[in-house]
């Protein structure tokens, strides 16, 4: 490899090996199946939104040309710039000719040994269209994990960053980076404004702050759990009779002065946490005598995410990001002894919240993921101890 480069994923591997050899076309290819992201002006994209205007760089030709980087190689942060997706290929427009009639080129991943440049880009349209519809599109239920070799393998953050996994893997980003990851700074502050109502630094501190404390999600899930590893602690084999659960779990509430409809509530929400540990042997999520211990992994594994994607909004900065992501990994490691017991307990607090036993999209977009983390031999799952040794 050039210069003892290291490609930080599979495309950027693939795009080096196709310039390698000269193959062009294959090149093409993988960078048309890829997601492509180039650089904005911050101020024009608050302003503008998916109006602004995308930058123009000086091309190695002398000519204008547009930037794009594929997901392992986007640039360092810039204070002022944002990343936003770019969709390949874009159509030519006439007004876009610089003062010598010529067309804007397109540089990719420049500074790398897997940088190419292509003169005149905007006037092959058809060229790049005929092999765009050569290349299968991905679906967004299309569960991928991706890797970046450059990133952190071992250590704390490495273990936080896993703890993210079930999300990174459904929404098909690196697992293991701290950037920005989603590569769209648009799509990360729609996300926190239209599923957290976070709209400034503010309230993304605050919100992680909840998910780093487990107050998130609704209490009663976890203190019938909490009940339920007291009486296995205490009484094994009893923690197995849901009515001994329920009664134990009644009479800690009544001392606590809870009234009937929370008492009801309880009892409800047991007969579903136990049909749903049910369907989790049944999938193999849990193996046949298991069970889940606790649903704040469902915070925690948030908690992940939601530090990134404050970071991609410009919340924050990425010393914070890092140590919210340790944060995150050092409880999951306090509630949970293993990764399968984590997603379990990950799987089940996301189930309670939205799925409501329908089984459907809030159930499978968990579960898939976690087949794949706990089945992939390049999973870091399968590589990272979740204890430290």
């Amino acid at each position: 490899m050039a210069n003892g480069w290291i490609p930080p994923t599979d495309v950027e591997l693939d795009l080096y090996e196709a310039k390698s050899r000269g193959d062009w076309d294959g090149y093409k290819r993988v960078l048309l199946a890829a997601d492509t992201f180039t650089s904005a002006e911050k101020h024009d994209v608050d302003e503008m939104g998916e109006e602004a205007s995308l930058l123009l760089f000086d091309a190695p030709d002398g000519g204008p040309c547009f930037v794009v980087h594929t997901r392992g190689q986007m640039p360092a942060h810039d204070p002022k710039l944002v990343l936003c997706t770019v969709e390949l290929p874009p159509s030519s427009e006439e007004d876009e000719m610089d003062e010598h009639g010529r067309l804007p080129g397109l540089l990719v991943n420049p500074g790398t040994p897997a940088e190419a440049f292509f003169r005149g880009y905007r006037g092959q349209d058809r060229d790049w269209q005929a092999l765009a519809d050569e290349v299968p599109q991905r679906g967004h239920d299309d569960d991928e994990l991706i890797t970046k070799y450059t990133g952190p393998l071992q250590g704390p953050l490495a273990h936080g960053l896993a703890c993210g996994t079930h999300l990174a893997v459904h929404n098909q980003v690196l697992w293991n980076d701290l950037g920005d990851v989603c590569g769209d700074y648009l799509r990360d502050v729609s996300l926190l404004r239209e599923s957290w109502d976070v709209v400034d630094r503010e309230g993304w501190l605050e919100q992680l702050t909840y998910l780093l404390e487990g107050r998130n999600s609704p209490p009663l899930p976890e203190f019938a759990l909490m009940v339920r590893r007291e009486i296995a602690l205490r009484q094994p084999g009893a923690h197995t009779d849901p009515q001994f659960w329920r009664r134990m779990t009644a009479a800690n509430l009544q001392e606590r002065g809870a009234d009937e409809e929370v008492l009801e509530e309880a009892m409800s929400l047991i007969g579903q946490i136990t049909r749903y540990e049910s369907r989790f042997r049944a999938d193999g999520v849990l193996p046949s005598d298991g069970y889940v211990t606790s649903a704040l992994g469902y915070d925690f594994g948030r908690a992940v995410n939601f530090a990134r994607w404050g970071l991609g909004a410009r919340f924050t900065d990425q010393p914070e990001v890092e140590k919210a992501v340790i944060r995150a990994g050092e409880l999951c490691r306090e509630h949970y002894s293993s990764w399968e017991g984590f997603s379990a307990g990950y799987i089940l607090g996301r189930a309670l919240r939205f799925d409501e036993e329908s089984f459907g999209h809030m159930y499978s977009s968990a579960l898939s993921p976690h087949r794949i983390l706990t089945q992939d031999l390049a999973s870091p799952w399968r590589n990272i101890p979740f204890q430290p040794l």
